[in-house]
C-alpha cells in the first residue's frame, strides 16, 4: 500500500496547495478565516485509511509529519525541522523490525506476508503453544492459539506472549499489500506498564498445523530489527516585535495514532478524534495567524510524534528545544476536540488543569468557549504531551472536548463520528484568544500549591 499512500499524500497536498487558495478566498468571505471546509479537507486525510492509522514510529507516520509539513510550507511559515525543512525525525532509542519475521515450530516455518501476517510483536520471542479456553488461565508467556470467531478476555491474554488467530475474509482481500509490505510494530507499554502480547493472524492452513500440535511445543519467533525513529513537525511565525520576539507562544498536537492491529473487519485505528482533530486545530490555527498582522510574541507550531507510545517526541523537543525553555510563556495543547462533551454546553472546550493556572480564565475572558474540565477523576491533564513541559515548568494545558466516548482507542474513531460544526466553531472561538495571548504582556502563572512536581502530576 506504499504506492497508493504515496499518491493519495501528493493528491492532498496538490489540492490543498494547489487548489487551497481560491477556497480558502472563498471560505474567508463567508466562515472568516477558520473555515469549515478545509477542516474537512485536512480530516479526511489525516483521518483516511490510506494513513493506515499513523502507527507511532511508521512510515505512515512520517507520511503524515510529511503532509503537515507541506502546509506549512503553502503558508510561508518558518520551518524549525532538520536540513531547513519543518520535519524532524527522532530516534527513540527503541527497535523497529526490518525484515519479515518468521515463526518456527517443530519443522514448520511461517514468514510473515506468507503464511502470516505479524500485527505486532512483544518482548518475548519464544514461548510455549497453548489453546484459548475462555475462562481457563492463560499460562504466562504462552502463545495463545484463539478460535475463529472468538473475542478473547483481555485479562486473561495478558499475560500471553502472543496471540495466534486465524485469518479473516477482510484481512484475507488486502493481504499481499497489508502484509509483505508493510512490517510489524514492536509494541511497548504506556506509563510504564506492561508491552501487550505480540499479535499474529495465520492462513487457514497455517491455523490448522500449528492446532495439529501438542500444548506445550515449543514456539519460536525471529526477528531483525534496526533502530526505531518517530517524527516531530515544528515551525513558528516569528515575533514582529522586536523585543517581544523572544518570547513563545507554543501550540501543539500529537500526530499519531495506534495504526493497523487486530484481526476484525476493520482493522485500521483512524484516530480521527485522537488526534487528527488536535493535529488540525494547530493547522487551522496556523493558517489564521500566517494570514493576518503577525503577532508581537512568536508563536511556534509543533506536532510530536509518538505520543501513543512513550511521548518520545514531546520528550525530544525538550532535550533539543528550538529556543530556550523559559522563553515559552505558555503551552496550549489540542487533543480529541472532534466531538462535543455532554457535560459542557454545546460547542464547547474544556482545559485540563484549568484550576492550576490563570490561563484558562484569561482565555475564557476573551472569548474562548473554554471551561474547566469536567472529569477530573480521569486525570487527562497527566495524559497527553503537555505534561512533560508541565513538569519542566512551563504553563501547559490540553484544549479538548472528549467526552469519555466508546470510539476511545477503537477503531471506529472515524471520520464518521466527527461532527465538524462544534469542531469548527471550537476552533474559531479560540482564534482572538490566541492572537490576544501572541500580542499581550501577560504571562500565566501556577495557582499556589498547583504547579505540577514529584507527587503532583510529575514522576
Amino acid at each position: 500500500m506504499r504506492g497508493h499512500a504515496s499518491l493519495a499524500l501528493a493528491l492532498a497536498v496538490s489540492l490543498t496547495a494547489g487548489g487551497g487558495r481560491a477556497l480558502s478566498a472563498q471560505s474567508k468571505s463567508t466562515d472568516g478565516p477558520i473555515a469549515e471546509a478545509t477542516i474537512r479537507a485536512h480530516m479526511s486525510f489525516l483521518a483516511s485509511d490510506a494513513m493506515k492509522g499513523r502507527g507511532s514510529g511508521t512510515e505512515d507516520e512520517w507520511r503524515a509529519a510529511t503532509y503537515i509539513g507541506a502546509q506549512l510550507m503553502r503558508l510561508g511559515i518558518e520551518p524549525l525541522g532538520d536540513d531547513g525543512g519543518f520535519v524532524q525525525r527522532v530516534a527513540t532509542g527503541r527497535s523497529a523490525v526490518s525484515a519479515p519475521p518468521t515463526l518456527t515450530i517443530k519443522d514448520l516455518k511461517l514468514t510473515h506476508g506468507r503464511e502470516m501476517l505479524v500485527q505486532s510483536l512483544g518482548p518475548t520471542m519464544s514461548g510455549p503453544l497453548a489453546r484459548y479456553v475462555a475462562g481457563s488461565p492463560v499460562p504466562a508467556g504462552a502463545f495463545v492459539l484463539v478460535p475463529d470467531g472468538v473475542t478473547p478476555d483481555a485479562a486473561a491474554i495478558g499475560r500471553a506472549a502472543a496471540v495466534l488467530t486465524p485469518e479473516t475474509t477482510t484481512l484475507r482481500s488486502t493481504w499481499d499489500t497489508t502484509g509483505a509490505s508493510r512490517m510489524p510494530t514492536i509494541g511497548v507499554g504506556r506509563a510504564g506498564g506492561a508491552p501487550p502480547p505480540a499479535r499474529i493472524v495465520l492462513t487457514y492452513d497455517a491455523y490448522g498445523r500449528l492446532a495439529a500440535q501438542p500444548d506445550g511445543t515449543p514456539v519460536t519467533v525471529a526477528a531483525e530489527t534496526k533502530p526505531g525513529f518517530t517524527w516531530n513537525v515544528i515551525g513558528q511565525i516569528k515575533g514582529r516585535d522586536t523585543k517581544r520576539s523572544s518570547e513563545i507562544i507554543l501550540l501543539t498536537a500529537h500526530l499519531d495514532h495506534l495504526g493497523v492491529r487486530g484481526t476484525g473487519a476493520d482493522t485500521i485505528f483512524n484516530g480521527a478524534d485522537d488526534d487528527a482533530s488536535g493535529s488540525t486545530a494547530v493547522l487551522a490555527l496556523a493558517e489564521a495567524l500566517a494570514s493576518g498582522e503577525r503577532p508581537k510574541r512568536t508563536v511556534m507550531f509543533a506536532w510530536f510524534g509518538s505520543e501513543e507510545s512513550g511521548g518520545f517526541g514531546a520528550r525530544n523537543f525538550l532535550d533539543h528545544p528550538p529556543v530556550p525553555l523559559d522563553r515559552i510563556v505558555a503551552n496550549l495543547e489540542f487533543e480529541m476536540i472532534g466531538r462535543p462533551d455532554e457535560k459542557v454546553r454545546p460547542h464547547t472546550l474544556w482545559l485540563t488543569g484549568y484550576e492550576r493556572s490563570n490561563l484558562g480564565p484569561e482565555l475564557a475572558r476573551r472569548g474562548a468557549r473554554i471551561v474547566a474540565d469536567p472529569h477530573p477523576d480521569q486525570q487527562f491533564f497527566q495524559r497527553s504531551d503537555n505534561i512533560q513541559l508541565a513538569c519542566q515548568g512551563i504553563i501547559a494545558q490540553t484544549v479538548s472536548s472528549f467526552g469519555l466516548h466508546k470510539e476511545y482507542h477503537q477503531a471506529n474513531d472515524d471520520i464518521a463520528h466527527i461532527d465538524f460544526a462544534h469542531m469548527t466553531d471550537a476552533i474559531r472561538s479560540m482564534l482572538k484568544p490566541v492572537q490576544w495571548l501572541g500580542d499581550a504582556t501577560f504571562k500565566p502563572e501556577w495557582n499556589s500549591g498547583k504547579k505540577p512536581g514529584p507527587g503532583n502530576g510529575c514522576r
